[in-house]
């Protein structure tokens, strides 16, 4: 099996493909993710490296204790269960959500220069609720006009359904927007979330006006890994954490402790607010997206980015 697994359609029965079927804030019809052959081409620019194995490693963050994550929480979580979250609210409003989670000692660390690839890639997230409440969460440039977050960032099941706009603000540090920002008011998400309420799919992305900002700050890559890769990888994360001064970017790094058919676990420290943040391998001056960090517990939590995901992840790259 490749770095970059190759699944026949047979791999995923029809059920779990219609949980991924596209849904959208405009009612627009809606394709269900199938199974594509995988060649170089399907890969471009997101620098896919097929057939090729091996670790990432962390980025470069002043006085991050690379030794400490490399570890930490490792031989309790070998043996620990799934925890099904899908009766907890969503963790788009700082003020009173937390479902993220500090694991243990916490080790994040701030991020000065949010004008650097990849932290200006990286957006705080200003949503406006169907219900008009404000609430907060992380996305991140996938292509020109595309910005990917968690589903319940722009599907919210206890706050009226799709948000009514969402601000996106790259780099953002502090009260500074270094590139300004966009409204965007055009969502997609996957009816496994928005209809069948399923956390495992809970994933979803913005639409931008245009190309703007995407041109400017760039965007990840995104990768679908085996099980074998992602078991133990060492993986980065970053985002707007609720308990930290408002719009200041917080990293963490660890390695992915359990890696389930829809989910990837770890001991990375995150928080409310950091909701829809990618989880990512840095490897060779590539980075790719492996998960959609949604849930806490310690345990923490990213959606894993399977092949449906990764289809549905692609057709809206290039929207």
């Amino acid at each position: 099996m490749s770095d970059y697994e190759s699944v026949s359609s047979n791999d995923w029965d029809e059920e779990e493909l219609e949980l991924h079927t596209e849904d959208s804030s405009e009612g627009s019809a809606a394709t269900t993710a199938a199974y594509k052959p995988e060649s170089e081409d399907d890969f471009e620019e997101d620098g896919f490296d097929v057939g090729t194995h091996g670790g990432g490693s962390l980025e470069n963050v002043a006085e991050f204790d690379g030794s400490y994550a490399l570890t930490e929480g490792f031989t309790i979580l070998d043996e620990g269960e799934a925890i099904d979250l899908a009766t907890v609210p969503p963790a788009c409003d700082e003020t009173y959500d937390q479902p993220e989670s500090v694991c243990g000692r916490d080790d994040r660390k701030k991020i000065s220069g949010t004008t650097s690839i990849p932290w200006r890639m990286i957006c705080k997230l200003i949503i406006t609720t169907a219900s008009g409440s404000r609430s907060g969460c992380t996305g991140w440039f996938i292509g020109p006009r595309t910005v990917m977050t968690a589903g319940h960032c722009v599907y919210s099941h206890t706050r009226g359904g799709w948000a009514k706009k969402i601000e996106v603000i790259p780099g953002m540090n502090g009260t500074v927007k270094p590139y300004g920002s966009q409204i965007g008011t055009s969502f997609r998400s996957v009816t496994g979330w928005t209809k069948s309420k399923k956390s495992t799919h809970d994933y979803g992305c913005i639409i931008l006006p245009n190309d703007t900002l995407g041109r400017r700050v760039g965007w990840f890559g995104f990768a679908n890994l085996s099980a074998a890769s992602l078991r133990n990888l060492l993986a980065n994360n970053c985002g707007y954490a609720g308990d930290k001064p408002f719009g200041t970017q917080w990293y963490n790094a660890g390695r992915i402790s359990k890696v389930e058919a829809r989910r990837l676990y770890y001991m990375l420290d995150t928080f409310g607010g950091q909701s829809g943040s990618p989880t990512w391998r840095y490897r060779d001056g590539k980075r790719h997206a492996i998960g959609i960090h949604a849930y806490g517990g310690c345990p923490n939590k990213s959606t894993r980015i399977t092949k449906p995901v990764f289809n549905n992840m692609k057709n809206w790259k290039n929207m």
